[in-house]
């Protein structure tokens, strides 16, 4: 009975803290959901979907747009998308509990396990390939396997035996250690090794050791016939010229599974990183040894490329305030996608899209600037003035395209659309008297610089002076 009591209790604060958090910031999901919305408009994107999760909760998450235009098949958080070479990470943690069983080492030379492996080492100096060497990128292998796969419209992604019989074509491009590069060919060797270890296809190892186990329902290696265009969003090009995107094709990744083959969902990502969060503190092993998992996620090389380091999978950075983040993106035809997290504070953010040209890391940021932002607002009492009354879109032509204005707190918050980042295109209001706010400085003081609404007949807003000029509110 102790028991029971004691997961009802915790479920209660879970869920209570859950609701706090979303209440805590309501303005600025709310805000994300209006950017997002517009984003897509005006970037003639199908669909873009995006969720952020704190530790186990997921605390926001969306989706905007048609996963199928032909069809106007309207997406949600459940629809399918590839997310391309978010795969290695997966590929990283069924090599790691491989690690974990004994079945393979870190320090393993390819060569010894598979016995087709006769790419010419061409800087023996550095030592053989390894299994470590190539999780960390610094094997220096090739990026790619010389087919012409990412050619449209076909996309001929090679069998594994088509690969098996061209490694003696490729030679190593630096000493093993002495350089990162990143190579989708050593991910597809790591589906190798885990298929010669395993006695599994890597789809069959994939899905039953990872998937399966965190519930991750929606989640499969390699796209399905059957379900594009229903349960998995078909992708879409690049805008041309004339602002129009076209459908890519419908390819499949073969031998390049382990580099770029996994389809999922938001929530199915979100389940993956609060398996990350709770796994890294835990007592014991689920799927991974804590100890593992912290490794995966530790820094592999001193050699940088920019801010990021190396780890297994992921790329990793630390920020101004010594926060910790793990991150990696992915780019396929007619997809794009990018999961980061802050390690220290069990943060994670992701967005999908079943678009190319689509910059998926600039959404990730702007929604980590916005709950940044979020987080510093210092709540007073309640204005007698209802804020939602000046909320709405106001028309910015000819000079731009229109701005947003909502409630943030206890003021009003104004954002220009479209934006390529929420950062320097919210300008943050306080109440002063009647239908009069002013502009908030980066410190929260008000300036002199005025936002004045103006009223119709009936009482309701319908324009607004900014900066010496009306803007009018545009209906619907």
């Amino acid at each position: 009975m102790k028991k029971i009591f004691l997961a009802l209790l915790l479920f209660k604060l879970s869920f209570s803290y859950c609701q706090e958090k979303t209440s805590s910031y309501k303005d600025a999901f709310h805000l994300i959901n209006i950017w997002l919305e517009a984003q897509k408009d005006y970037e003639a994107i199908p669909s873009i979907m995006g969720v952020v999760v704190e530790d186990q909760q997921v605390i926001w998450h969306g989706a905007f747009g048609k996963s199928n235009l032909t069809e106007n098949r309207v997406s949600d958080p459940n629809t399918i998308c590839s997310i391309c070479s978010i795969s290695k990470t997966f590929t990283a943690v069924a090599i790691m509990k491989l690690v974990d069983e004994g079945k393979v080492g870190l320090d393993d030379k390819v060569k010894d396990i598979l016995t087709f492996y006769n790419i010419d080492q061409k800087f023996p100096e550095g030592g053989a390939v390894t299994v470590r060497s190539i999780l960390s990128h610094s094997s220096g292998l090739p990026r790619d396997t010389g087919h012409s796969y990412w050619s449209g419209p076909d996309f001929p992604f090679p069998k594994k035996k088509e690969l098996k019989t061209k490694l003696s074509k490729f030679e190593t491009m630096f000493p093993v250690g002495t350089d990162v590069k990143y190579s989708n060919l050593g991910y597809a060797i790591l589906g190798l090794i885990i298929e010669e270890v395993s006695g599994l296809t890597y789809k069959e190892y994939v899905e039953a050791n990872i998937f399966k186990p965190l519930g991750m329902s929606n989640s499969h290696v390699e796209m399905k016939m059957s379900e594009y265009g229903t349960k998995h969003a078909i992708g879409y090009t690049a805008t041309n010229r004339n602002g129009k995107r076209k459908q890519a094709g419908f390819y499949q990744t073969r031998a390049m599974q382990p580099a770029a083959g996994i389809s999922t969902t938001i929530m199915d990502i979100a389940k993956y990183a609060s398996w990350i969060f709770r796994s890294m503190g835990a007592d014991k092993a689920e799927i991974l040894k804590p100890s593992s998992l912290i490794k995966l996620l530790s820094v592999q090389s001193e050699i940088k490329n920019g801010n990021n380091e190396q780890a297994f999978g992921f790329q990793i950075y630390t920020d101004s305030d010594g926060n910790k983040w793990a991150m990696h993106g992915g780019i396929c035809p007619g997809f794009v996608s990018y999961l980061k997290m802050d390690v220290s504070n069990k943060t994670a953010y992701a967005i999908l899209a079943n678009a190319n040209g689509v910059r998926a890391l600039r959404y990730v940021n702007s929604i980590i600037d916005i709950l940044k932002k979020a987080k510093k607002t210092k709540s007073s009492d309640k204005l007698s003035v209802d804020l939602s009354l000046y909320s709405g879109f106001y028309n910015l032509n000819p000079w731009n395209s229109e701005y947003y204005i909502s409630e943030w707190d206890n003021g009003l918050v104004l954002l220009y659309l479209p934006s390529g980042s929420l950062k320097y295109s919210m300008y943050f209001y306080s109440h002063g008297k009647e239908d009069t706010f002013y502009l908030l400085d980066e410190n929260g003081e008000v300036t002199g610089e005025e936002l004045k609404f103006f009223r119709n007949k009936k009482g309701a807003i319908s324009k607004v002076k900014n900066d010496g000029n009306y803007h009018y509110r545009l209906q619907g």
